[in-house]
């Protein structure tokens, strides 16, 4: 029994063969044959024991994990072999023609409303590959890719929807293993169609567009936001936006989820029972809501998912919390096993883990904590408190390692939009429809979904800038357990808070102090500290204080939520001056996100570099070049006066601007990626590159020059470096190297976020962990 419900046991006969079939999948879609050849001889062993045995749950359970395994192992087989995935070893360049699965997608820019340009023009579409023409001859194929299209090719892609057939010229390569695609394409030459979208593809085109032109003339972000929550176009979406939704907790509100069509099953439900339709009736309006929704936001596999389980969490609601847990989750784990076996690669998906996760929490705990709170509090008040509670716990196991942070204003922000989200959902929907057959009622009934749309975009907006929105998690295996461990206590006290008002207020208004405030972490960080390194995984970002609460930045890595979360708990509200090394997206792939949400007044590169930085100023340095901000000297190094930038993206590390920071004493030299050629041309330019402390250059990757780390006469060895990365950074020789060369070397993948205080008795590292 569930803590304090009092109710039967679950059902969980079907959880173990749902297990298997996730499993089957997961090996079959992993394209290793070991692992693979293993699981079979698991699944035949489990099958001759279920036979001598006669155990039907035995059977059940090898079954679904031999026939997942095949039927995963099939597609896998699909996709990696055949003539796109041969273009794709060879890196070879073909003429294709396409058939778009959803429209072409335009990475918004920041502070954009109109999705009409991205950071750098580029668009994206997923696309299943009919035909490859060689000469006179075409070859039949069915090969599914996705394709990026440069600035300078986009505009003609917008007129391209889902369904429709196009003649490309693209350049393929290899996708990552285990990738439900065959190759990767990069169009290198004008778009051409080739055919017309089907006529229901048409129909759910015009549905989309009648629903953006009845927003057009609302407020920028209600305009943005209506068509994302209701049929998932987030076209209109900005990264700032994004960004907001994302640390509020609120992102699955802009993305088609269970939870939409909940919602709307929810609303059509009741209004039929008002006109007095009951029995078998109900069941087909639920089916017709189900084949309505998944064809206006499309079949693709997240929308299917999206069907599956907002069905079955309706239904676990509407039974009730007597029978609902039970059925509940025998219905989750009959889905599972479906959606599975339509499409192996979701078992790869952290979409699916984390839908899967959420459905199971409030099918088992949302009923009966519900009927708990419900002995003092509305119903409707139960309900908007344990609905988002049971699915933030259940999910905080699985999506904290994926972003490295809690969410503590996540409950209170789903429950501020819980009543928001049905009055947007249902009247964007019924706006959709009437868009098509009378523009004019369409306007006018998209009214209320705009409405609840800005108010809901507020929330976000607040809950994101709370200086306890997010709150740092330890990483690696540890910190798993340790955050299994703090869930299932949680779980077990929840019922017993719940069902007495004065516990639930208490721990609500502790719950809101510690958003308001932010959490305390002892010793962290350190009082008057002049440098810190931040923890952002494979990536650079450097923190040099400035003055109370301002510092300059130099390099942002590449996760906007990780060096945000870095600054505020650091205490930094302004930045000076954000320097960047150079553009690769682990040094300054969060570059938007920093300027939209942190007052910068400042951005520097080496020559030739571009960012985007909006309104901020854009400055360029070289060896020479010495800027005072603050308490901080900063001392460009290099690239020398008048070298050209790399025209060779695999040459742009050694084209990094190096420099060197003085805050009182202490200095500190920032190498960016240069690598050991372009370290060693800098110790022949004659340049004095002496530091207290270094930050290892590449993320301690192995092309370093000796002569160079010992150069430095660095006390202190930093390395930024992701926990478990695919590149083996810090290489052990360079370890090695740093550690005979008498450096200390503190990892960030290993202590988290570092910060150094420096006194006149000298400076000390003190790290999150």
């Amino acid at each position: 029994m569930f803590p304090g419900s009092g109710r039967p046991r679950l059902d969980l006969r079907l959880v173990p063969v749902a297990l298997a079939a996730w499993s089957g999948s997961w090996l079959g879609t992993s394209g290793q044959h070991w692992w693979q050849a293993a699981g079979i001889l698991v699944a035949v062993t489990g099958l001759l024991v279920a036979r001598r045995r006669r155990g039907p749950s035995v059977l059940a359970t090898t079954a679904a994990l031999l026939g997942c395994l095949l039927v995963g192992g099939l597609h896998n087989l699909a996709v990696s072999t055949g003539p796109v995935a041969a273009l794709a070893t060879g890196h070879r360049t073909a003429e294709l023609d396409l058939v778009l699965l959803h429209d072409p997608v335009t990475v918004a820019a920041p502070g954009s409303s109109d999705g009409a340009d991205s950071r750098a023009g580029r668009m994206w579409v997923r696309a299943r590959v009919v035909a490859i023409h060689t000469g006179e001859t075409a070859i039949r194929v069915r090969a599914p890719i996705l394709v990026t299209i440069t600035a300078s090719e986009a505009p003609a892609w917008k007129e391209a929807i889902a369904g429709s057939t196009v003649a490309v010229r693209a350049t393929l390569a290899e996708p990552d293993p285990g990738s439900d695609l065959a190759a990767m394409a990069r169009a290198s030459g004008p778009v051409r169609r080739v055919a017309a979208p089907s006529w229901d593809q048409r129909v759910v085109h015009r549905v989309h567009d009648g629903l953006r032109e009845a927003v057009a003339q609302r407020a920028p972000r209600a305009r943005a936001l209506v068509p994302a929550l209701v049929v998932g176009d987030t076209s209109g979406v900005d990264a700032v936006m994004e960004q907001e939704f994302r640390d509020a907790g609120l992102l699955h509100v802009m993305a088609v989820s269970g939870s939409n069509l909940t919602l709307l099953l929810a609303f059509l439900l009741t209004g039929a029972k008002l006109l007095g339709v009951r029995g078998r009736s109900l069941h087909a309006i639920t089916v017709v809501g189900v084949v309505v929704f998944v064809a206006l936001c499309r079949t693709e596999p997240s929308v299917v998912r999206a069907a599956a389980m907002g069905t079955v969490t309706l239904s676990a609601l509407m039974t009730g919390a007597a029978d609902g847990p039970r059925r509940g989750l025998r219905s989750l784990a009959v889905a599972v096993i479906g959606l599975l076996v339509l499409d192996p690669w979701l078992a790869r998906s952290a979409g699916f883990v984390l839908s899967t996760a959420a459905t199971a929490g409030i099918v088992i705990w949302a009923g009966p904590w519900a009927e708990r709170m419900a002995r003092w509090a509305p119903h409707w008040l139960a309900d908007a408190v344990c609905v988002p509670l049971a699915a933030q716990l259940a999910t905080g196991p699985f999506a904290v390692p994926l972003s490295g942070t809690v969410s503590l204003v996540g409950l209170l922000a789903n429950m501020a939009v819980g009543p928001l989200v049905g009055p947007a959902t249902v009247a964007g929907f019924a706006a959709a429809g009437l868009g098509v057959i009378w523009p004019a009622a369409a306007v006018v009934v998209a009214w209320p979904a705009a409405l609840a749309a800005r108010c809901i975009a507020a929330v976000a907006s607040a809950a994101s800038a709370a200086p306890g929105a997010t709150v740092w998690w330890p990483p690696g295996p540890l910190g798993v357990l340790l955050l299994v461990v703090a869930t299932g206590a949680v779980v077990l006290a929840v019922p017993a808070c719940l069902a007495r008002w004065w516990l639930s207020l208490l721990v609500a208004l502790v719950l809101l102090a510690l958003v308001l405030r932010g959490p305390v972490l002892a010793g962290w960080p350190p009082p008057e500290w002049s440098l810190a390194v931040c923890d952002v995984g494979q990536g650079n970002a450097i923190v040099l204080s400035s003055g109370p609460h301002e510092a300059v930045l130099v390099d942002t890595g590449g996760d906007g939520p990780a060096v945000l979360g870095c600054l505020r708990e650091l205490g930094v509200r302004r930045l000076s001056l954000i320097v960047l090394s150079h553009l690769h997206a682990d040094h300054a792939g969060a570059l938007p996100d920093v300027l939209a949400r942190v007052p910068t007044e400042a951005v520097v590169t080496a020559p030739g570099q571009f960012p985007d930085t909006g309104r901020v100023p854009h400055l360029e340095s070289t060896a020479g070049d010495v800027v005072r901000v603050g308490d901080v000297v900063w001392e460009s190094i290099a690239p020398p006066p008048g070298q050209p930038p790399p025209l060779d993206p695999a040459d742009e590390n050694d084209g990094s601007l190096v420099g060197r920071a003085r805050i009182g004493a202490m200095a500190v030299l920032l190498p960016g990626d240069l690598q050991a050629e372009g370290q060693d041309r800098l110790l022949r330019s004659g340049a004095d590159v002496a530091a207290t402390f270094l930050v290892v250059p590449h993320h301690g990757s192995r092309d370093q020059s000796e002569d160079f780390l010992r150069a430095t006469r660095a006390r202190v060895a930093l390395v930024s470096v992701g926990r478990d990365n695919p590149y083996g950074h810090p290489h052990p020789r360079t370890l090695d190297a740093l550690t005979r060369l008498g450096m200390s070397v503190i990892r960030t993948d290993r202590s988290g976020h570092i910060a150094v205080s420096c006194r006149e008795d000298g400076c000390r590292a003190a790290a999150v962990h």
